[in-house]
């Protein structure tokens, strides 16, 4: 099947986990036998196993206004040599080409809520009108999780973003209790509040243990490991080898890291988040805990070995419903299906 594939931009290019996926969700389907053509205003790198259309970038726009420059190429592009269109985001002008499918990667209005920034919450408010919008246009609205479905109108069916296995898996871990954290230092992610509670709680009972850092700007505090960004062997690595995984967000629309540190076997600390909510099942998969007791959890699984085994082991088995295979396996059955014209609403229960 040949399939056309639009995101703004690729990981060489940018931080954001959505670029990440799409990239991914490409190679996968090329590695499936497909034949996959990313439209992005990026340029192709080593790690692209599909062809990449790169469209030229518009200098007189600031780079937030990048998303409606490339919603405009999109709606200029021919996609007529294509069985389908699959786009992860701005295809508000894109209203000829068929069979489309676009992927919504959260909900723009509960970016909005979480926002710190006023800018960034005004930004996220237009994107949620936008979002609701671009829906009309698509043959079939997918969602990564039931909070993304239940946020946006006009969501067909839930698919889940992926994990690969065979880089995330378990192995040794550190001489000394660590727990990683991904993600940025400001914002909804709150990495620098997360090294605050680890400084005066955790440093204060255990002397040795470390806070490692994957971070935008480097974290404050007593026993913080500030990583900046790592290449992704690292990161592989860092997930493996770490105690626990944290990552305290106010919001995610799914949380790609919590299936990453599931599957390396490493137990998981979230905040009662809807992403962490859904895909640890409340609990059930890895710890999620109000604010005032995210310092008491993190002791509790950095001293308690049988406690780390338990949800290590129960978050191993949860991440193999987000392999790559599966969850490909799924676009797959809905490019058939709209191929035959005839498509089906899809489940998240089989995830």
């Amino acid at each position: 099947m040949k399939i056309a594939m639009g995101h703004v931009d690729l990981p060489n290019q940018s931080k954001g986990g959505v670029a990440s996926q799409a990239h991914k969700i490409a190679n996968a389907l090329v590695q499936r036998g497909h034949q996959v053509t990313m439209f992005t205003l990026s340029p192709s790198y080593d790690e692209c196993l599909y062809a990449v259309h790169q469209y030229p970038a518009n200098p007189l726009l600031l780079k937030f206004l990048n998303p409606f420059w490339f919603a405009i190429c999109l709606a200029r592009t021919d996609f007529a040599a294509y069985d389908v269109v699959h786009t992860h985001g701005d295809n508000f002008f894109l209203a000829k080409p068929h069979p489309q499918v676009r992927t919504y990667n959260g909900s723009a209005k509960d970016e909005a809520k979480s926002a710190v920034r006023f800018r960034r919450r005004l930004y996220q408010q237009l994107m949620s009108f936008i979002e609701v919008q671009s829906t009309r246009y698509a043959d079939v609205n997918v969602g990564i999780s039931e909070t993304t479905r239940r946020n946006i109108p006009n969501i067909d069916c839930v698919i889940p973003c992926g994990v690969d296995l065979q880089d995330f898996h378990p192995g040794l871990k550190s001489t000394c209790p660590t727990i990683l954290f991904v993600g940025t230092a400001d914002g909804r992610k709150r990495g620098q509040w997360l090294a605050n509670i680890f400084s005066h709680q955790v440093r204060a009972q255990l002397p040795n243990a470390e806070l490692w850092a994957v971070s935008d700007q480097p974290l404050k505090g007593d026993g913080i490991v500030n990583l900046g960004r790592v290449s992704h062997a690292e990161l592989c690595e860092r997930f493996r080898s770490a105690w626990a995984f944290c990552l305290p967000s106010t919001y995610e629309g799914f949380g790609v890291p919590y299936i990453e540190a599931m599957a390396a076997g490493t137990t998981t600390i979230a905040s009662p988040n809807p992403g962490a909510q859904e895909v640890l099942a409340e609990g059930e998969y890895g710890m999620i805990v109000p604010d005032a007791k995210l310092g008491d959890a993190m002791l509790q699984v950095l001293t308690d070995v049988e406690l780390r085994e338990h949800y290590a082991q129960r978050g191993i088995r949860r991440a193999e419903n987000y392999s790559w295979p599966r969850v490909v396996m799924a676009y797959e059955t809905l490019y058939d299906d709209l191929q035959m014209s005839s498509p089906r609403i899809c489940s998240s229960s089989k995830f």
